[in-house]
């Protein structure tokens, strides 16, 4: 599932531009599902629903029915929540394969698609 997101990233960055964080996370009680988070400089208070439904339809697009019942949250977020910015201390290419706390969570699993905290 990681290229198909590697894929919906780039089709994200192609339609809409760069990106701050595109990560996906197995986390807290969803031990084999994925968590998938967006920010982007381009996401802001008035547009995060609009940017959650794109998000959506690429997944859609991209996923069968049975990957689809592999992802349990999606969240798209400004850069300033705290999730963002403790998700960028992380390198763009980061695999996480043990568990750690991040933002109060524990992450059993987790890659960092897309990582600049400088946009």
């Amino acid at each position: 599932m990681v290229k198909i997101f590697k894929e919906i990233l780039e089709e994200i960055v192609s339609r809409k531009g760069e990106v701050n964080l595109f990560a996906i996370l197995k986390m807290d009680e969803y031990t084999e599902k994925w968590t998938v988070i967006l920010s982007a400089p381009w996401v802001n208070d008035e547009n995060t629903r609009e940017c959650f439904l794109l998000l959506r339809t690429f997944m859609i697009k991209k996923f069968s029915r049975e990957e689809m019942d592999k992802i349990a949250r999606m969240g798209v977020f400004t850069k300033d929540e705290h999730i963002i910015t403790e998700l960028l201390k992380f390198k763009e290419g980061t695999v996480i394969e043990e568990d750690e706390k991040i933002n109060g969570n524990l992450v059993h699993e987790a890659h960092i698609l897309a990582s600049n905290s400088s946009l």
